[in-house]
């Protein structure tokens, strides 16, 4: 990279504490691709053309979107303490974000993918492991969204008085969806598609809010979809674990960091961009998950749009959601896909552009094809989101940018107090991942044995 680049990074500290321990080892973290596959991910991923606010755009456009829908439930599992977390989940989700940052430029250069950072602490080791769990990850991710779409077609069908099946539905979805993850390379060609996926997510976020207060349970009005009147509790202390690995997974997008920094043509401004970006997620999270707990309670469903009667405006969402995922999965699947292709050099300095172009239509094709297969075996999408939580986003959001950073920058010039809040994160994600894991097994048995989510 440039040596522009790198004074610019010296010379212009990080927001929020990224001084600290960073700046005692900043004669160790100039900015420099050096390394032979480093270099040729920077060819592959790395365009120093884009803005703050579209990486503010690509973050939102990652975090926002299905998620909305599941989140209500979430919080019925949890109870009101589900705001606490929710507030707590962004933050951790900055911070996390910021050490990740730091252990980039922990070593002589800039290191230029999850998958390379986790290399340059843990080695080959490292690497692989990165790769493999950020792929399931963000296939886990694209994987709920096709089958939210998928059912939520045959619904709105429904309610039209025509009929069409689940899984042709899921079949259509993925063949509109595969035509951008295959056409779009890279992040930076992305950015309207991000911009448009937000815009979409944030109407999505209005009309559940204002729509379940509109008909949640009163003594006057007794809606189809109760069971009775439902109740609320402030805290479930058994749903806690699962709800922090369910919550973490709408913030865990340390798998696109590098790739969203290394797209921003000022990439000291990463921090401010990732805590601004954080803080309007949680506030739609917020918005559309107490405004279903209020008026559904202990009866909340995911989605829940699953919760509201036939009218035209929820319908609409629906439509705008399904539009929202067709725009957001390139943004999801793209980052994924690149530690792939970086690992197995499909990359055009080594095969050749028309050669990579093949080899990656060819991937991000069998990419698809097993999602949508997947989907059609398992289409319950709260469930599935609980799983994928419980198995990669615990690990992709607590752990893995914790251990690189400390692994990276050495014991001794980490704060003390730093170290026991790394400790902790540490110990929550391992907590959450294997109590979510059992839950959210449970939780997929029963899912197939009632023949419903």
């Amino acid at each position: 990279m440039a040596a522009s680049t790198s004074d610019s990074l010296d010379k212009t500290p990080e927001p929020f504490g990224e001084t600290s321990s960073y700046d005692s080892g900043k004669q160790n973290m100039a900015v420099s691709d050096s390394s032979d596959t480093n270099e040729r991910f920077v060819e592959h991923a790395v365009q120093r053309n884009g803005s703050w606010l579209g990486g503010i755009m690509n973050i939102m456009c990652i975090s926002i979107g299905t998620g909305t829908m599941n989140l209500p439930k979430v919080v019925s599992r949890v109870g009101w303490f589900g705001i606490i977390l929710f507030v707590l989940m962004a933050i951790i989700g900055w911070y996390v974000g910021v050490l990740f940052r730091r252990a980039m430029y922990a070593t002589d250069r800039r290191v230029s993918s999850f998958a390379l950072v986790t290399q340059s602490a843990f080695g080959k080791i490292g690497f692989w492991f990165a790769t493999v769990i950020t792929y399931l990850y963000c296939c886990g991710t694209a994987l709920s969204w096709i089958i939210v779409c998928g059912t939520q077609i045959t619904r709105l069908i429904g309610f039209a008085g025509g009929n069409l099946d689940e899984k042709i539905s899921m079949t259509i979805i993925a063949l509109v969806m595969w035509v951008p993850f295959t056409a779009l390379k890279t992040l930076r060609e992305i950015t309207i598609s991000s911009m448009f996926g937000v815009l979409t997510a944030l109407f999505t976020v209005l009309v559940l809010a204002v729509t379940s207060l509109q008909h949640k349970y009163t003594d006057v009005y007794h809606g189809p979809e109760f069971d009775g009147a439902p109740t609320h509790e402030f805290i479930i202390g058994k749903g806690i674990p699962s709800a922090i690995a369910s919550i973490s997974f709408m913030y865990a997008g340390s798998v696109a960091f590098p790739h969203v920094e290394g797209n921003m043509r000022k990439p000291q401004q990463f921090g401010w961009m990732l805590f601004v970006a954080n803080t309007l997620v949680c506030g739609a999270y917020l918005l559309s998950s107490v405004t279903g707990y209020v008026a559904f309670g202990d009866q909340t469903v995911s989605p829940i749009l699953n919760n509201l009667p036939n009218l035209a405006i929820v319908n609409a969402a629906t439509i705008v959601i399904i539009v929202h995922c067709v725009f957001a999965l390139p943004v999801m699947l793209v980052s994924a896909s690149l530690e792939l292709e970086l690992a197995l050099g499909v990359m055009p300095g080594i095969l050749g552009k028309k050669k990579e172009l093949a080899w990656r239509i060819f991937m991000r094709t069998v990419t698809m094809g097993v999602l949508l297969g997947i989907s059609i075996a398992i289409p319950y999408f709260g469930q599935v989101i609980d799983l994928v939580s419980a198995i990669s986003t615990t690990v992709v959001f607590f752990m893995v940018p914790v251990f690189c950073y400390v692994k990276l920058l050495g014991w001794n010039r980490i704060p003390k107090y730093e170290l026991l809040l790394c400790g902790v994160l540490a110990a929550i994600g391992g907590v959450a991942c294997v109590w979510g894991l059992i839950d959210a097994i449970k939780s997929l048995q029963t899912a197939v044995q009632l023949g419903h989510g």
